[in-house]
Order: C-alpha cells, then sequence, then structure tokens
C-alpha cells in the first residue's frame, strides 16, 4: 500500500512539474526607451504611438472572475517633461492630471465623484513624477451595473527630448494596484 501511495505521489508530482514547465512565460514589450514584462495570459492592445494618446493596454487578469479587470495603459508625449518638472511642484502637477483624467471619465459618461489625491513626488533624479489617487466612479450611465472605487497610479516619465510617457495604472483596490504595478516589471533601456 505504500508503494502504490508513493508511486501515485511521484506521479502527481510529474504532472505538476510537467504543467509548470509548459506554462507560458511572460512577453516582453521593447519600446525602444523602455522595456516591460508582460504575465502570460494577459490580454494586451498596442496601436502606433501618437501625441497624448494612449498606445499601448494590458489587462493582466482579463480571464479572472471579478469586477473591475485591473490594467494599465502607456501614453506618449511628445514633449519632455523636464520644463513642468522644474518649473511646478509634484503635487500641483498630479492633481491637474488627475482633474484631467476625471474629467475625461466624465465625457465619456461615467459619474465620477470624491476624486482624492493621496501622493505625488518626484524621484531623486526629477526624471520621474509618481502619483496615486481615488476617485469613486459609476458605470450605471454607460448601461454597465458596476459601482467602485477605482484606486490610480501614475508615473510620469522624462526621458529627455521627444521621450515622455505616461504609465496609468487602475486597480478596484491599493492591493491590487500595487500587484499591478509589481506585474509591470518596467526596465528603461
Amino acid at each position: 500500500m505504500k508503494r502504490i501511495f508513493a508511486l501515485c505521489l511521484c506521479a502527481l508530482l510529474l504532472c505538476a512539474a510537467a504543467l509548470a514547465e509548459a506554462a507560458p512565460e511572460a512577453t516582453v514589450y521593447d519600446f525602444d526607451d523602455f522595456t516591460i514584462e508582460v504575465p502570460a495570459g494577459a490580454v494586451v492592445q498596442q496601436a502606433e504611438k501618437a501625441d497624448g494618446a494612449a498606445f499601448f493596454a494590458c489587462y493582466p487578469n482579463a480571464g479572472a472572475s471579478g469586477g473591475l479587470a485591473d490594467n494599465y495603459t502607456i501614453s506618449w508625449m511628445d514633449d519632455d517633461f523636464s520644463i513642468s518638472f522644474a518649473n511646478v511642484d509634484a503635487t500641483t502637477l498630479a492633481q491637474a492630471y488627475l482633474d484631467y483624467t476625471a474629467g475625461q471619465n466624465r465625457a465619456q459618461g461615467m459619474t465620477i465623484e470624491n476624486a482624492q489625491l493621496l501622493s505625488a513626488a518626484y524621484d531623486a533624479s526629477g526624471q520621474t513624477l509618481s502619483a496615486y489617487a481615488t476617485m469613486d466612479v459609476d458605470y450605471a450611465p454607460l448601461g454597465i451595473n458596476m459601482a467602485l472605487t477605482l484606486h490610480q497610479a501614475f508615473l510620469f516619465l522624462d526621458l529627455g527630448e521627444h521621450a515622455g510617457y505616461i504609465l496609468s495604472f487602475y486597480a478596484d483596490d491599493a492591493q491590487g494596484l500595487q500587484a499591478l504595478i509589481d506585474s509591470a516589471a518596467m526596465q528603461l533601456a
């Protein structure tokens, strides 16, 4: 009986190892200025870079059940952010961007309330601005029965002349937001 149990246990371990080896690997996207790693199974939408528009969107948990599909987008700006970074404090710039995104969501028909900037700071190099915000979003006007507090992180990345990027992360709670940011695994070129 012990031998049969040991053989079954070995078979189970071999199956688990085979499944782990067969699991698809993450995909790395190279944007010349940086790379970003996307987990296997994520849904990705990609377009040509256009000034001010999102050209990359990733939904890492699109197949998972639950509420909001946590996602992030990348926008390119034909502008370097260094002039704004040098002249405007982090909180003012982040608040302006939060107000802009809340306005964009309202223009799409969502009900937005209680938009709050919780933190904003430049990194030590002065080339990156990161911000964390929340807002209450009701999708009912769009025919979607969902209302939630949306957690957002924005990363303004200044890479010099003609290389400004905004990475925008969205989740329905703080833990999901952090997991989403960690899953992106970004590397500067």
